[in-house]
């Protein structure tokens, strides 16, 4: 009689620990049913829907794992480095690394959720990210800068956003530069908020605010897996579209950001082999001149990736 009342003790105490933790998903931990073996790319660009330039097949992402456990991720193409990987005992990243460029990130939780990750350049307290959550959901992100201290590699300076070569650093410097590296101007103490709206499993709307604009991004979705769900890695906040493809458990079929008046418009496209997609095709296109002719012309890019998994 007497176990039964423990049972029914403990298992009370579930249902109440349950329902005051709002039974969140556990962050940070990475998606191991299907694990990516690398990611091969090819990269085509267009002017007047003519081919001018091509990036042939070359690896993006060569994943390591130890068994079940990844421990890093070798980046080719642009700024090419690797981020290594280190897991607590329930499988949520607990630190990466990336030595090239001497950059480390700590990570800190609070139950089930992530908390804040610090970011460390040459082993000083460059910047923090800080999460909100409202119940199970995470609602906010805030980053805020806390050194003076200018990078010199290309992966930390604004310079180095693909997206400000093709329309300008306001763009540039607005999306590409999750990782609490946007509007600092060489101060120290400067701030980004970001508010996630979602639905379901996705987040579907993100206000950006730097105390100065505003901005939405609307996002949609897919019905199937994201093989980089709760990746919080250095290399996918960085993105230099979007980079929070992480925090959804779908996939991103389209993007919409605004850029001067105007909303600009990034397209996925995907080929499945059963839940998780095995080709990722983006695609956008954008009106600017030509450099040297001073003609009025439109550019197209298309990166078409192909995922390899492991047995």
């Amino acid at each position: 009689m007497k176990t039964k009342y423990i049972n029914i003790f403990f298992f009370s105490a579930s249902i109440a620990l349950c329902m005051f933790s709002s039974c969140s998903k556990k962050e940070g931990a990475l998606d191991r049913k299907q694990r990516i073996d690398f990611v091969s790319a090819v990269e085509n660009h267009y002017e007047n829907n003519a081919l001018t330039y091509v990036i042939d097949n070359y690896t993006a992402e060569d994943w390591h794992w130890d068994d079940k456990k990844m421990y890093r991720i070798d980046y080719g193409g642009d700024h090419q480095y690797s981020e290594n990987f280190f897991f607590d005992n329930h499988n949520r990243i607990l630190r990466t690394t990336i030595p090239a460029y001497n950059i480390s990130n700590k990570f800190f939780y609070d139950g089930r959720q992530l908390e804040r990750i610090e970011v460390f350049y040459k082993d000083e307290h460059y910047s923090t990210m800080s999460f909100v959550h409202d119940g199970k959901e995470l609602t906010e992100i805030e980053c805020s800068y806390l050194s003076d201290i200018e990078p010199d590699n290309p992966i930390l300076a604004k310079k180095s956003s693909p997206l400000s070569l093709l329309f300008g650093n306001k763009v540039g410097e607005l999306f590409s530069n999750t990782y609490c590296k946007t509007v600092r101007n060489g101060k120290s103490n400067a701030s980004v908020h970001y508010s996630l709206l979602w639905n379901e499993d996705n987040v579907t709307t993100i206000v950006y605010n730097d105390g100065e604009n505003t901005y939405n991004i609307e996002v949609t979705y897919d019905d199937k897996r994201n093989p980089y769900n709760q990746l919080y890695g250095f290399r996918e906040f960085s993105d230099p579209i979007f980079g929070f493809k992480m925090l959804s458990e779908n996939n991103v079929t389209s993007i919409r950001m605004p850029y001067d008046g105007k909303n600009q418009t990034f397209t996925y496209s995907y080929e499945y082999d059963g839940d998780y997609p095995s080709k990722r095709t983006l695609s956008y296109s954008y009106k600017s001149v030509n450099f040297y002719t001073l003609d009025s012309v439109m550019y197209k890019y298309e990166k078409a990736e192909t995922f390899n998994y492991l047995d």
